[in-house]
């Protein structure tokens, strides 16, 4: 069977996490998120809340803070958020190595552009949409949701536009973008699976289409 890998970047309150863990169910095939920061944290020996607080951020010299010891990546001095940039790139890519996956955020759309068999999907909807769907996840109202919105749409694109050096969101940075409020997961699911077949890759299948 052909390797393939799918990135997904993603809006937040888009539903870009719960398409990918869908996809990956689907056909039997890792989908890495979180995983990529638990992993971090035991190549490294770093500790979880560290890792959480720069995952998917940015490099800020007003928040310049470094590993407490050395560690084999990037050995010390380098901001915590450079250094989980680069244990997740190289979890990232020996995860594509091992096989078909789904991969979600942390650029790497960029880091496996050479990777033959990609797909870089990039998932929004209305603002609407995804207020709707914060104040449901968290159970606040509406002022609160578009504020959550907003702030975590800002880290990401900076990160994204930081380590990527491309444009978050920009359909030249991707192969694919779909709005999540007019395709629903069902359809995405069909529209890959035509494509990675007509790319002449093996898929699962359960009939459920038939």
């Amino acid at each position: 069977m052909k390797n393939f890998v799918i990135t997904i970047g993603r809006e937040f309150g888009s539903g870009g996490h719960n398409l990918g863990q869908s996809l990956a169910k689907e056909q039997g095939i890792p989908c890495y998120d979180r995983h990529l920061i638990e992993e971090a944290a035991v190549c490294g020996e770093f500790k979880m809340e560290e890792l959480e607080e720069a995952d998917e951020m940015k490099a800020n010299r007003f928040l310049f803070k470094v590993p407490a010891k050395c560690n084999p990546f990037t050995g010390y001095g380098k901001p915590m958020n450079d250094t989980l940039f680069v244990v997740q790139s190289q979890l990232i890519r020996e995860y594509a190595k091992k096989g078909p996956c789904i991969i979600v955020g942390r650029c790497a759309d960029k880091i496996l552009e050479e990777t033959e068999g990609l797909i870089s999907l990039f998932i929004y909807a209305p603002m609407e949409a995804r207020v709707k769907e914060i104040m449901r996840r968290y159970e606040t109202d509406e002022k609160e949701a578009e504020y959550l919105i907003k702030q975590a749409d800002k880290i990401r694109k900076n990160y994204y536009n930081f380590y990527a050096k491309k444009t978050w969101a920009d359909k030249a940075s991707y192969d694919m973008l779909i709005d999540s409020s007019r395709i629903s997961e069902k359809e995405l699911a069909a529209m890959l699976r035509a494509l990675l077949t007509a790319r002449g890759v093996e898929l699962e299948t359960d009939g459920s289409d038939q």
